[in-house]
């Protein structure tokens, strides 16, 4: 009889649990077509950043002045947060690209910065704001050139302060300013010297007592080992901005190894066979050594010499055996003849 009740009450509560659970099932499978056809605002704002994502140009073209600084501003707070996290390509990518926005007119976006990897080098460099047409950039004519200058665009070149190819304005100039140190910050970390270098004198052109800007070129120029351009650059920020504590100290740094290297240039040319050139030594002082050619040639001339001088005295005298039975008008012309010969051989010594 207890087995009997069991099963009756298993049999009952499976009833139950299915005249619950089917409803609520096929009220779930009713709903989920609608839900999917007509999405609603939650389901919008959950939505993935990715399916929202732009491409910058598709950006650009819906932007104006104030839409395109606005967005040159959230770049550089979005390379903010990837310097601050490690990410330098990533930041780079950032800067270089809200430069790109600063730029007048409809320029292309560069190829280089649709790769994963940051540009680095004069590739880089030539993405700065006011600096050079991008390499993959079609060169534009003179006609062309002046018609884009007309609509008021542009597509290189350097220009004055805030001018050229970029957004007028003093907000727009600032925000270049900042984003040419940023670019110089993250290329110092990725020890591209190439490109820190172009940033910062792209700085340094319009703010020449920029101490950050000088700073950095220091230590740009540093690691190319340009050591007295790295000094210039670090004494005119340390002039620029006295309480710099680190360009102060690596300029005392850099000239006290300039001096060390100069002290022990100079004590090494100072010593016997160090720091001399490759040059054979200088001859001994004294009358040139001759060789043995002119050796020759002179014996042969000092025979030859010889030779006349010998026949001119055996003529001489033959001459003064001749003019003793003569009369003396006769001997005189002889003797003096003679005597003629004798300095002929001497002047031939």
């Amino acid at each position: 009889f207890s087995q009997k009740m069991a099963v009756s009450l298993w049999l009952a509560l499976f009833t139950a649990c299915v005249a619950i659970l089917l409803p609520l099932l096929l009220w779930r499978l009713g709903r989920r077509p609608a839900a999917s056809a007509e999405p609603g605002p939650a389901a919008t704002a959950g939505a993935s950043p990715r399916a929202a994502y732009r491409h910058p140009t598709e950006l650009r073209a819906t932007l104006e002045e104030p839409g395109l600084l606005a967005e040159a501003a959230r770049q550089k707070e979005q390379g903010n947060e990837m310097l601050a996290n490690g990410l330098l390509d990533a930041a780079t990518q950032c800067y270089l690209t809200a430069l790109w926005f600063l730029r007048r007119g409809s320029p292309t976006y560069p190829k280089a910065l649709n790769l994963q990897i940051a540009p680095a080098g004069e590739a880089a460099a030539s993405l700065l704001g006011g600096g050079r047409v991008s390499p993959d950039q079609p060169t534009l004519g003179r006609l062309s050139r002046l018609i884009v200058l007309l609509r008021g665009g542009g597509g290189g070149g350097s220009g004055g302060r805030g001018g050229g190819d970029g957004l007028d304005g003093e907000a727009a100039e600032a925000l270049r300013v900042a984003l040419h140190l940023n670019v110089a910050a993250v290329a110092l970390r990725r020890e591209d010297w190439y490109l820190a270098a172009a940033a910062c004198r792209w700085v340094t052109e319009r703010q020449p007592a920029n101490a950050k800007a000088l700073y950095r070129l220091g230590v740009a120029q540093e690691g190319t080992g340009d050591s007295p351009g790295a000094l210039r650059s670090l004494a005119a920020c340390v002039k620029a901005e006295p309480q710099n504590r680190e360009a102060r100290r690596l300029f005392e740094q850099l000239r006290d190894e300039a001096e060390q290297r100069r002290s022990l240039y100079s004590g090494i040319g100072g010593r016997s066979g160090f720091g001399g050139s490759d040059a054979p030594p200088p001859p001994p002082p004294g009358p040139e050594r001759e060789d043995e050619l002119t050796q020759r040639i002179r014996a042969l001339l000092e025979k030859e010499a010889k030779e006349e001088n010998e026949k001119l005295r055996a003529q001489a005298d033959a001459e003064a055996r001749e003019a003793s039975g003569m009369p003396p008008t006769a001997r005189e012309e002889a003797m003096q003849k003679a005597r003629q010969g004798a300095g002929g051989e001497a002047l031939l010594k």
